[in-house]
């Protein structure tokens, strides 16, 4: 299989301009966009855990699978997985409601006409399989789909824990043969990791994580992986899980790149605007075509504002550790708990934060008074 270069990628050929809504979608008229949290979505996985359950189980919609949780979804408009309002006037609406009730509001200027990112936490108890991600016109060629570009923010992992980051193969012809003669784990590449390292993965990367890592990952709207190599175990029903080597390699040895590593900032073609909060420290962790990732926190007890004055995008920001609460307008108020992910309308031109505040603090009692926020634009 081949693909051509010139091809217009699938992200780039779909108008920035906002959709419209749909006449059937439930508005309420006399609500105002607000900013939303939403129920997670729990995803069993054969190499998931249980630890997560603990911090998610009291949010779910409903319950929590018995068996291992590898992913929770956060904040998604994938139909496998679509993100439900858990708080306010809107609670029990979906994404794909809201952004077909207010596109310029809660998608604005879009790359997809679905919400473009999806936000995940990752709890790996065992290895993941060896994966690989097309590009986005790979993507459309084959499964008529968008790409995967991805990153991880590291919250947990083994001493001296790794990620499987890059290969050793030559050609796809080698390739073939080490999975032939059970000897991929000979050519793969580990790329060591710590506590609150961030990790981008451009598509096209080869790539697992491995047994006791934790992580949020912010990545594009798409399900699309192609396994490599899945340790030579069963999935869930017995039997072993489907690979996809023919694809994968094609994946490989397209335009094969090495990206960026652990820390590291990639080069993007596009312009947003930069974190602006009157207090805290914050940095940029990824900065690609399709988000930027920053690194926001704020000290024990301390207040602080999110300028968001002339964005065209909503903002999303996922706590990570501390508790605090965020209001916004007259009245607007949320608590924030780790774990939580808020989905900022553009017309909020501004919210709140005051750290080491929430009420809900009692019920996370590993919260410290310090708060440690990701915030993701695209």
């Amino acid at each position: 299989m081949s693909f051509n270069p010139e091809q217009k990628p699938l992200d780039a050929s779909i108008s920035a301009k906002p959709l419209q809504p749909d006449d059937s979608v439930r508005r309420k008229s006399d609500v105002e966009p607000y900013p939303v949290k939403f129920y997670p979505v729990p995803k069993e996985r054969v190499w998931g855990g249980h630890d997560l359950k603990q911090m998610f189980a009291p949010r779910v919609r409903d319950e929590v699978p018995d068996g291992p949780i590898g992913e929770y979804w956060v904040l998604s408009g994938h139909p496998n997985g679509v993100s439900i309002v858990s708080n306010g006037p809107y609670r029990g609406y979906s994404l794909v409601e809201l952004t077909e009730m207010f596109p310029s509001e809660y998608l604005g200027a879009s790359m997809q006409p679905r919400f473009p990112l999806l936000i995940k936490f990752l709890e790996a108890a065992d290895d993941l399989s060896v994966q690989v991600h097309p590009s986005d016109d790979m993507a459309q060629a084959v499964e008529g789909d968008y790409g995967k570009t991805e990153a991880w923010y590291v919250l947990e992992c083994a001493p001296n824990g790794k990620v499987v980051y890059g290969h050793n193969f030559s050609s796809r012809a080698e390739l073939k043969r080490a999975f032939e003669t059970k000897r991929v784990t000979d050519y793969l590449r580990y790329q060591t990791i710590h506590p609150h390292d961030t990790v981008f993965v451009p598509s096209q990367t080869l790539h697992a994580l491995l047994k006791g890592t934790k992580v949020i990952e912010v990545q594009q709207t798409s399900d699309v992986t192609y396994r490599v190599y899945d340790w030579d175990r069963v999935g869930t029903d017995g039997s072993p899980r489907e690979l996809h080597v023919d694809k994968a390699a094609d994946v490989l040895f397209t335009d094969r790149h090495e990206g960026a590593m652990v820390g590291a900032v990639a080069s993007r073609n596009v312009t947003r605007p930069g974190l602006q909060a009157s207090a805290g420290d914050t940095k940029v962790l990824v900065d690609c075509p399709y988000f930027t990732l920053y690194e926001w926190q704020m000290s024990a007890h301390s207040q602080a504002v999110l300028h968001r004055l002339g964005s065209v995008t909503p903002d999303i920001l996922i706590v990570v550790d501390g508790t605090g609460t965020m209001t916004w307008g007259d009245d607007g108020e949320v608590p924030l708990v780790p774990g939580d992910t808020c989905l900022i309308p553009v017309s909020v031109d501004e919210v709140r934060i005051r750290s080491g505040a929430s009420q809900d603090k009692a019920q996370h009692q590993g919260s410290t008074d310090f708060l440690r926020l990701l915030l993701a634009r695209y």
